[in-house]
């Protein structure tokens, strides 16, 4: 149950859930007024500018009515607050719409999401589907139409397309003079897609059209339990890998892309935010030889952990599945593949927002929605 009180002292009013309390300042909850004449109700836009509110603002009077609070301000305003919600904004309470964390898994943990595609209109499948996803790193679509270039429609059902100098859609299969190891039937050992690009795409969609060849199994890793062993096992080495500056290339005749950043990209609390591995780009630094040293060693083993059968699973996509990976975290490969018979699979990629969005409105369709209101 969330209660509150004003401080006559402060004029700040405490907000208590499950014995913590935090106190909320009447700029911060004026400015999450969501009364009609304060915000637009259609794009949730405030219609005035927070910064010309006074500074000294203050809360006039405070009436709690059971499931919320109505707050008089100084400035004449008066609107109601659901207790509920503003535990929410306050970090008291779950958010009902906030993405699943993630789960490190390996190949004797993980059950891998997917669906059939048809179902996709399913609000629960869909829900399920996202829910496999953001906690796994990846889930697979199955029965997807298996014509060329219907990966436009399928990775649009999510998000907008990223194109890149790969064009919208890039065609995995062999060539004769290939710009990329990727359009040969070499094997291709667990790697992240473009870490060159100063915004690494996010999302990436394989899709299976034709899969009649010998070899070609593909291969996942979960890049937040690769790190979590690398971490236990040599922690100086895991502690180089998030702090070192690598730069990544790509070059060809008309391409030179490159960034730069730490191969283990963590946040404040150590929590992973990206990996970037893939060996035959990366370039580190001429650092101090006790770090480089320590550098190679975690490279090492983190391509290690990535090949090795506790980390990595191992499955041959069929006509119609279609792949989709977090590219920040899932590490994806091949086997070498031969060439009788045809391998032809389609890619591309998107950005984060598009299926977040969808979680967080199926989420709220699922929860309903309460917040502030006009008293």
């Amino acid at each position: 149950m969330t209660c509150c009180d004003l401080d006559p002292t402060t004029g700040h009013l405490w907000i208590e859930r499950n014995g913590r309390r935090v106190p909320l300042v009447p700029l911060w909850l004026r400015e999450r007024s969501e009364a009609p004449e304060q915000m637009d109700l259609n794009s949730h836009q405030r219609t005035y500018d927070p910064t010309r509110l006074s500074a000294d603002l203050r809360i006039e009077d405070a009436q709690a009515d059971g499931s919320g609070v109505v707050l008089g301000f100084s400035d004449g305003h008066r609107c109601r607050f659901e207790l509920d919600w503003l535990a929410v904004e306050a970090g008291l309470a779950p958010d009902p719409t906030a993405l699943p964390d993630p789960i490190a898994w390996t190949s004797d943990t993980i059950t891998r999401p997917s669906a059939s595609w048809s179902a996709l209109a399913e609000p629960s499948v869909m829900q399920s589907l996202l829910d496999g996803f953001f906690a796994s790193g990846f889930a697979i679509l199955r029965d997807t139409p298996t014509q060329e270039d219907s990966l436009l429609d399928i990775a649009r059902r999510f998000g907008p397309i990223r194109e890149t100098n790969w064009g919208v859609l890039f065609n995995v299969r062999t060539e004769a003079q290939a710009s990329d190891l990727a359009y040969t039937g070499l094997a291709l050992t667990a790697h992240s897609d473009n870490p060159y690009r100063r915004a690494v795409p996010a999302i990436q969609f394989l899709h299976c059209l034709e899969n009649g060849a010998t070899g070609g199994d593909s291969t996942l890793a979960d890049g937040v339990a690769i790190a979590a062993a690398l971490k236990r096992d040599a922690p100086e080495a895991y502690s180089v890998l998030t702090r070192l500056p690598v730069t990544f290339r790509y070059r060809s005749a008309t391409v030179d892309d490159r960034a730069t950043a730490p191969m283990i990209d963590v946040d404040e609390g150590g929590r992973l935010r990206a990996i970037r591995l893939s060996t035959r780009l990366d370039f580190p630094p001429a650092a101090d030889p006790e770090m480089l040293a320590l550098f190679f060693e975690g490279r090492r083993r983190l391509a290690a952990y990535a090949e090795d059968p506790a980390f990595q699973i191992r499955f041959k996509l069929a006509p119609g599945d279609c792949l989709v990976m977090d590219n920040h975290r899932t590490l994806h490969g091949r086997t070498a593949f031969a060439e009788d018979g045809r391998r032809f699979l389609q890619g591309c990629y998107i950005d984060y927002d598009g299926p977040e969005c969808l979680y967080r409105l199926h989420a709220r369709r699922r929860e309903g929605g309460a917040g502030a209101i006009a008293a």
